[in-house]
C-alpha cells in the first residue's frame, strides 16, 4: 500500500504537486451542519454553516460578528481546528518520507541480509537494506466545540451565524442594520430584569437588599439612551443625503431627544413625536432626563432635571431610585419608536 493511502481518517485525496504534496482535511461539523471560527481580535468563537460557507467566493475576508474586526477568513481558523491540520500533516509526512527512504535505500543496496568476506589485508563488506514496517496511521484529534443557543440570520446576504453573545455583524457583508441590533438589545436587557424571577427566595431577597436588582434596572434605562441614539444616527444617515453636514458640530445630538426630533422634523420628513404618541414621548423625555442624572449627577436630582421634568415629586438633592417597572416601560417605549420609525416611508 503507497503512502498516499495510508493517510488519517479525516484526510482527502493527497495532490502531488512539484514542491511535495497536498491534500484536503475535513473539519468536523456540529449536528446543525456549522463550524466553528476564532476571531484572531476579540478571541470571540462563533459558527457559520458549511453549506453557505461552500457558495461563499474564493478569497473572501470574514468580519467577527462581535468585534468587527475583518481579516481573510484563514486568519479565523480556531486552534482546535489548526491542530487537527497540523496532526494530519504530521501523518502524512511520516508515510511520505518512510516510502521515500525505503526506495531510496532499497535502490542503493538492495534487498535482503549483509554479509562481509576478508582476504589478506583486505575486508570486502556487502550492505543489504530490509525495508521497515511503515509508521502506524494516525488519528487526527476530534474537535469538541460548545453547543450554540442562538442563530442569527442576516437580512441583507441571507447567511446564517451561530453566536454566544451579542453580535452588530455580519461575518461575510459586515455591519447589521440598527434596528435588528436595538430590537435584540430591548429583549437582552428584557431578559436581564426577569433574572431575579429564576433565583429562589432567599437568595433573590438578599441580593435585592444590596441593591442589585435596582443597579441592573439603572443599566437596562440607560441603554434605552445609547440604543435609541443608535437606531436613530443610522436612520438619519439612511433618509438624509447631507446627514454628516447636519449633524456636524453638534454633538451627541441623538442623545438629546427634542433636538433630534428637530432634525428628523426638518430634514427626514417625521415627526418623532407623533409617531411615539404624546404619552410615550413624554415618557421618553422622562427617561431621557433620568439617563443624565443617573450618568451625570450620581442619581441626585437637579435643578435642570425638575426643569424637564415639572410634574415630578422629586426634590433638589433627592435620589432617582429607579425600579423594574421603570425600566421595562422605557424599554417598551423605545420599541414602539423604534418600530414605528423602521415601518415609516
Amino acid at each position: 500500500m503507497s503512502w498516499q493511502h495510508r493517510k488519517p481518517e479525516g484526510v482527502g485525496a493527497v495532490e502531488l504537486t512539484p514542491d511535495g504534496f497536498t491534500a484536503p482535511v475535513s473539519i468536523p461539523l456540529d449536528e446543525d451542519g456549522y463550524f466553528g471560527r476564532d476571531c484572531p481580535s476579540c478571541k470571540g468563537v462563533f459558527k457559520m454553516r458549511k453549506d453557505e460557507w461552500d457558495a461563499l467566493p474564493d478569497g473572501v475576508e470574514l468580519t467577527c460578528p462581535y468585534c468587527g474586526h475583518r481579516d481573510e477568513h484563514s486568519a479565523f481558523i480556531s486552534e482546535a481546528q489548526l491542530n487537527r491540520v497540523r496532526a494530519a500533516a504530521h501523518g502524512l509526512a511520516r508515510q511520505f518520507v518512510h516510502e521515500k527512504l525505503n526506495d531510496i535505500f532499497g535502490k542503493s543496496f538492495g534487498s535482503g541480509s549483509g554479509r562481509s568476506s576478508g582476504s589478506g589485508s583486505f575486508l570486502s563488506v556487502e550492505v543489504h537494506y530490509k525495508p521497515g514496517a511503515p509508521p502506524p496511521i494516525e488519528s487526527l484529534p476530534e474537535i469538541a466545540e460548545k453547543a450554540t443557543r442562538r442563530v442569527v440570520a442576516c437580512s441583507a446576504c441571507g447567511n446564517r451565524h451561530a453566536v454566544y453573545s451579542a453580535t452588530a455583524f455580519c461575518p461575510v457583508c459586515g455591519p447589521r442594520p440598527a434596528t435588528e441590533t436595538v430590537l435584540e438589545a430591548i429583549q437582552a436587557a428584557r431578559d436581564s430584569l426577569a433574572l431575579e424571577d429564576r433565583l429562589p427566595e432567599e437568595d433573590r431577597e438578599t441580593l435585592r437588599a444590596a441593591g442589585v436588582f435596582e443597579r441592573a434596572a439603572v443599566e437596562a434605562l440607560k441603554s434605552v439612551v445609547s440604543l435609541f441614539e443608535q437606531f436613530m444616527g443610522e436612520q438619519f444617515e439612511k433618509r438624509v443625503t447631507d446627514a454628516a453636514a447636519l449633524t456636524a458640530g453638534k454633538g451627541n445630538v441623538f442623545q438629546r431627544l427634542d433636538d433630534a426630533a428637530q432634525l428628523f422634523a426638518d430634514h427626514g420628513g417625521l415627526d418623532l413625536p407623533a409617531l411615539a404618541g404624546a404619552d410615550r414621548w413624554q415618557r421618553l423625555r422622562r427617561t431621557f432626563a433620568q439617563r443624565h442624572v443617573l450618568t451625570h449627577n450620581g442619581g441626585i436630582v437637579d435643578g435642570k432635571f425638575l426643569a424637564q421634568v415639572p410634574h415630578s415629586s422629586l426634590t433638589v438633592g433627592q435620589r432617582l431610585v429607579i425600579s423594574r417597572d421603570d425600566a421595562d416601560r422605557a424599554l417598551n417605549d423605545l420599541e414602539a419608536i423604534v418600530q414605528a420609525v423602521s415601518s415609516a416611508p
